[in-house]
């Protein structure tokens, strides 16, 4: 073989990173002799276990980015736990695959960014929680309170903490106790308060409470997806007007709300058209709305039929536009037609899309403007697979 020039190490490096990449390819690379080649292989999530684990032993850096593959097998993430360096370790802790035994042995590292990661982690059991709990360190004892598999006598006594950060993430937390809330509730600091306002579980008799309370308190109650109905009826009364916008865009909101919020100012208008449970019939007046916010949420909205869609892709407003290549569940030959559009904004939309065709990205990665440019070249990968296929295959 032989030297290796900076264009064949690019080329490697792509194929590396490509999830489109063979298998039979990626075993090739994972015994190139640069670590960075290696290290893309084991960051790859379509590597095989098998390679995974042979890269499980080569230097820190190309084992730091097998412990932060989602496919690693348990088994070697494991061993990596056990690792001499602590980056390795801390990529186990924060792995959606390592195992509870695993992260038990973790809670107690001397690092405490990897216990950290542990009381991050969903799979992480309430009891390494409730020892996380007691840690000495205030970043870890906050991850702790904002993990959801807490124990609530652990965020009992984490409602008590001598960080204000900590407290938050409690007054958040849908595990905490009834009685805990009810306290919390009544703090002196207000943030505290807006956090509880927060919380999927929060209880009637506090919800009367916070219902007349101060304006950020009363926006996030308006945005608690499991507030009651009534609440939402009241708050849509609300003198502030982001208070009734909140709740128009509220999923819970009724309907009977919602038709009446549409006779509010046109910022609370455009929010009613962003509400993913607004019947069709009203989406199709609103797509005619004489303001483009409105109309622009309507584009936006996931429930959007096609048919609106299209007519609002050949809005006079940018931002109607923008927001129809934005929409996820705009089709395909749609983003094409957008991928043309005059203003580079809306382009960029399209550059974004996890939806649009590759060959409309690929003509988006030599637009005119940088900034669309650089987008759909991060999107996809920078060289077709056909020509990376023939590249690696002639350095072998």
């Amino acid at each position: 073989m032989g030297k290796t020039t900076s264009k064949d190490l690019v080329a490697k490096l792509e194929a590396a990173k490509n999830p489109k990449t063979p298998k039979e390819t990626l075993e090739e690379l994972a015994k190139d002799e640069n670590w960075k080649v290696r290290a893309s292989v084991a960051a790859n999530p379509n590597t095989p276990p098998e390679i995974l684990r042979k890269l499980a032993e080569d230097n820190w850096r190309v084992r730091e980015a097998v412990a932060k593959n989602p496919n690693t097998p348990p088994e070697s993430l494991g061993k990596l736990a056990e690792d001499k360096d602590s980056d390795v370790r801390e990529a186990v802790a924060k792995n959606p695959n390592t195992l509870p035994e695993t992260l038990k042995k973790l809670a107690e590292d001397e690092d405490w960014r990897v216990r950290e990661e542990v009381a991050k982690n969903s799979n992480t059991s309430s009891e390494t929680l409730a020892e996380l709990a007691k840690d000495e360190v205030s970043f870890v004892r906050w991850k702790v309170a904002e993990n959801p598999n807490t124990p609530p006598e652990s965020l009992e006594k984490l409602a008590e903490d001598e960080d204000i950060v900590v407290i938050w993430a409690v007054a958040k937390n849908p595990n905490t106790p009834l009685e805990t809330l009810k306290k919390l509730a009544r703090d002196e600091d207000e943030r505290v308060i807006v956090s509880v306002a927060e919380n999927p579980n929060i209880p009637p008799e506090i919800l009367e409470e916070l219902v007349e309370y101060i304006d950020s308190v009363r926006v996030r109650l308006a945005a608690n997806p499991n507030i009651p109905k009534e609440t939402l009826k009241k708050l849509a009364k609300d003198n502030y007007w982001i208070v009734r916008a909140t709740v128009a865009a509220n999923p819970n909101t009724p309907l009977e709300t919602l038709k009446e919020l549409l006779k509010d100012k046109d910022l609370v208008r455009a929010a009613v058209a962003l509400n993913p449970n607004i019947p069709l019939g009203i989406l199709e007046e609103l797509a005619e709305d004489p303001v483009s916010e409105v109309r622009a949420s309507v584009a936006i909205n996931p429930k959007t039929p096609e048919k609106i869609l299209e007519k609002l892709a050949k809005d006079e407003n940018w931002k109607v536009r923008a927001s129809v290549a934005e929409n996820r569940k705009t089709p395909p030959e749609i983003l094409e037609k957008l991928a043309e559009d005059k203003d580079w904004r809306v382009r960029e939309a399209v550059a974004k899309n996890p939806n649009t065709p590759e060959e409309t990205i690929k003509k988006l990665a030599e637009d005119e403007d940088r900034n669309v440019r650089a987008i759909a070249r991060k999107e996809k990968p920078k060289i077709p697979k056909d020509i990376l296929e023939r590249v690696i295959r002639s350095y072998y």
